[in-house]
């Protein structure tokens, strides 16, 4: 992991919005629920399973060695839930590019059960899907996303592939409109992380959170925003009040979105009050994880930063734009001017819209080495929105 200071830029505003309380109302509006037929549960779930309505996992792989091909048949045995305490939801599963084998089929249903037990109440009408996994050591971690009537949520834990188990306690996280970004990748140590990112709405401004876990076997920590685990009270051991207080405390005056490489990290701005003109979050730093030539670390200063900074002033920043990449191009370089044209392609948060745009820097020739300037105009695509020339 690079444990670089944070490259911290001037300030640029994004949208956000206060911390939504996690008091789930949902068991209080729904009322008494009619057990369904044995014989009808029976057939939904045979019919979820044999539709194929799941996404891949995507699993990290070592250096040196072959993708680990998905759970197969023989690491992880067909596993009955025990789901005793209250009837079990109809869960559609969500259709991805390829079918999920049957042990990340298990895990999915594992997770998912295992989160309406703890929650106590059963989801109104769920879609789960299986984001992310990383396998180690016989163990599974697992990232779930249910979307479901009233708030959406992400479910992190881990599965002991051979008896199909969660021994310890998961980590969720709910919200209104609340999506996922997940990242699996492998630090210098050799060890596996998970980044994820989760960022909902309420009454128009982006709020969430996000964080680094490492992923050893039978156990995972968190290395970002805090270190520690983040899951009070619960086993196994070395789970801590103090990193469960500082990442909640954390979060209340914090945003981030993924970036190439890691995060952008936004703060709150004080200048900010609700019903006025001033955006709830200013750009603050840039955390990388992992190598990126679009990421802050790589490119020349400030030629990121400025192009965040262009991107969030002429998008509406509350869909909570961020990008993807951003590369020379050099079919619009302009050698004779001393201009360098950038191209940029960002997505929202929510990945529902993109932008690609071509990004303008003048510079200055010192040998070998070009000093950049800040953005001289942009051309947006114009077939995206705001399409057009703009200038700084």
């Amino acid at each position: 992991m690079n444990n670089k200071i944070p490259r911290t830029p001037f300030s640029t505003p994004l949208s956000g919005s206060a911390r939504e309380t996690e008091l789930r109302l949902k068991n209080i509006f729904s009322g008494p629920k009619k057990r369904p037929p044995v014989l009808f549960l029976a057939l939904m779930f045979s019919v979820c399973l044999l539709c194929g309505n799941l996404v891949s996992c995507q699993v990290a792989a070592p250096e040196g060695e072959a993708a680990p091909g998905r759970l197969n048949n023989s690491q992880t045995p067909d596993v009955s839930l025990d789901l005793t305490e209250h009837e079990p939801s109809a869960v559609t599963y969500k259709l991805g590019e390829n079918p999920l084998s049957e042990g990340e089929e298990l895990l999915l249903e594992t997770l998912f059960r295992t989160a309406e037990r703890h929650n106590g109440y059963q989801f109104q009408s769920p879609t789960a899907q299986l984001m992310s996994c990383i396998q180690k050591d016989g163990w599974v971690l697992g990232a779930v996303f249910v979307e479901d009537h009233l708030e959406n949520t992400l479910i992190l834990g881990i599965m002991d592939k051979e008896t199909g188990e969660v021994p310890h306690a998961i980590f969720q996280r709910s919200c209104h409109g609340g999506f996922p970004q997940v990242v699996t990748f492998r630090g210098d140590d050799g060890e596996y992380r998970l980044l994820y990112t989760f960022n909902g709405q309420e009454n128009g401004q982006l709020d969430g959170q996000a964080g680094v876990i490492r992923f050893d076997g039978e156990f995972m920590a968190w290395e970002w925003p805090v270190e520690g685990d983040a899951r009070y009270g619960h086993e196994p051991p070395g789970a801590s009040p103090a990193a469960f207080s500082e990442y909640e405390a954390y979060w209340d005056n914090h945003l981030a979105l993924l970036a190439p490489g890691g995060l952008d990290v936004y703060t709150a701005n004080p200048e900010f009050v609700w019903g006025g003109d001033e955006p709830m979050w200013q750009l603050d730093h840039n955390e990388t994880f992992w190598h990126d030539s679009s990421s802050a670390e790589e490119l020349p200063m400030p030629i990121y930063f400025q192009s965040l900074k262009w991107l969030n002033e002429t998008m509406e920043p509350e869909a909570g734009w961020r990008i993807l990449s951003l590369v020379p191009n050099e079919e619009k370089c302009d050698p004779g001017k001393r201009i360098d044209c950038y191209t940029l392609w960002a997505h929202t948060d929510n990945d529902q819209n993109e932008l690609t745009a071509d990004l303008y820097f003048p510079y200055e020739q010192e040998g070998a080495r070009r000093s950049y300037n800040l953005l001289a105009h942009a051309e947006v695509n114009p077939s995206q929105p705001g399409g057009g020339g703009i200038g700084d």
